[in-house]
């Protein structure tokens, strides 16, 4: 998948059969980057800036946690920064050089999404386990969760966030104060 950000290009791969330092994969990227040295990974997701298969710069970005793939909410931005989920985390990452500014774990298990709110300046991340807003700067602003995991739905709506969790119960998060209700 690909976005424009200003005027660069940037793609969104992924790589499942990427092995950290190894010299057999598909695509050379220019740097790796794990969200944890210390834990198995169990997805890999490759930035580009420019076209593929001759790309400007290049990084590919390991989570760990639990896998995610590559879909239209993996990645958010605002000015010259993109937000990428990978596994449990998120990378924030400058373009176009794509040096990493930040890297946050943001579920303790999984992140669905990433959303930039550019009314509130914030960065909302959407987590199997919670949902949390963040600054530009990758500090955590709140976060909060609901009677069970948040596997069926999300959606922005103005100031509020609809939720529901794998029980199909309903939420409202007040994307301001992080408070949550049940609203069905």
């Amino acid at each position: 998948m690909s976005i424009q950000i200003n005027n660069y290009k940037v793609s969104l791969i992924d790589e499942p059969a990427y092995n950290l330092n190894s010299m057999d994969t598909v695509r050379d990227y220019r740097s790796e980057l794990c969200s944890h040295d210390a834990y198995e990974p169990c997805c890999a997701h490759g930035v580009i800036i420019g076209d593929i298969k001759s790309p400007k710069t290049s990084t590919i970005i390991i989570g760990t946690g639990g896998a995610t793939g590559v879909h239209k909410d993996s990645i958010a931005y605002t000015q010259n920064i993109c937000f990428i989920a990978a596994g449990d985390s998120v990378f924030a990452l400058k373009v176009p050089s794509l040096k990493m500014l930040w890297c946050k774990q943001v579920d303790l298990s999984t992140c669905f999404g990433v959303f930039w709110v550019e009314k509130h300046k914030c960065l909302i991340t959407w987590g199997e386990v919670c949902v949390c807003r963040f600054s530009m700067d990758g500090n955590k602003v709140w976060e909060t969760s609901g009677a069970d995991i948040f596997t069926q739905g999300f959606e922005l709506t103005g100031d509020a966030i609809e939720i529901t969790d794998f029980n199909n119960d309903k939420y409202r998060i007040n994307i301001r104060s992080g408070k949550i209700k049940k609203i069905s």
